[in-house]
C-alpha cells in the first residue's frame, strides 16, 4: 500500500504551506492541485487553483461570479473541473507524489473533482492531501479515517513538515 498522509486544521493555520514544504522535502515529480488564498489589501477575496505539473491556474472561488455559494464565496465549478480535477488525473498518470489541496466543501460540490480524488485513492500512488476537519462528505471521512492524519495548529505547523514528508515519501 502506498504511503498516504492528510493534514487538517482551522482555516488559515498553514495547511497548504505545510503541504508545500513537505512535498519539497520529499522531492521527485510532484503533481496535483494546490489552492491558495487571493488577497487584496489584506482582505481575502477568493481562492486560486494551480496544477502543480503544468502551472495552469484557475479560480476556485470568488466573492462574485458564477456558481454555488459556500459561505461568502461563489465556487467556479468550470475552473475546479478543468484545472483541479484534471490536475489530479494528470498527477496519477505522470507524478511520483499526488498532492490534493483541498478536499473541502467548495471542492466537494464538483462530481468530477470527487471522481478524480476517488481515482487517485484507488491508485497505488503516494498521496498528500489537505482535508476539511469537519466535513461529513463520504470522501472527506474516507481520507480522515484511511490516511495518517496530522492536525495542524499554530504551535505544530513549523515542526510537522518533516513528519508528513517521512509518512508520504514514495
Amino acid at each position: 500500500m502506498s504511503r498516504r498522509a492528510a493534514v487538517t486544521g482551522a482555516p488559515g493555520v498553514g495547511k497548504s504551506t505545510l503541504v508545500e514544504r513537505a512535498a519539497a522535502l520529499i522531492g521527485g515529480r510532484t503533481g496535483g492541485v494546490s489552492a491558495r488564498e487571493v488577497r487584496i489589501g489584506g482582505r481575502r477575496i477568493g481562492f486560486q487553483l494551480s496544477d502543480l505539473l503544468t502551472g495552469e491556474v484557475g479560480t476556485l472561488a470568488s466573492l462574485d461570479g458564477p456558481g454555488p455559494k459556500v459561505g461568502r464565496y461563489r465556487v467556479h465549478l468550470a475552473d475546479l473541473e478543468e484545472v483541479g480535477a484534471r490536475a489530479i488525473e494528470r498527477a496519477v498518470r505522470e507524478a511520483e507524489l499526488v498532492v490534493i489541496d483541498e478536499v473541502g466543501p467548495m471542492e466537494l460540490l464538483s462530481e468530477e473533482f470527487v471522481e478524480a480524488v476517488e481515482a487517485a485513492l484507488d491508485s497505488d500512488k503516494p498521496i498528500l492531501a489537505v482535508v476539511h476537519m469537519r466535513s461529513e462528505h463520504h470522501l472527506a471521512k474516507k481520507i480522515r479515517e484511511g490516511f495518517r492524519l496530522f492536525v495542524v495548529t499554530p504551535e505544530s505547523r513549523d515542526r510537522l513538515a518533516g513528519e508528513v514528508a517521512a509518512e508520504t515519501r514514495p
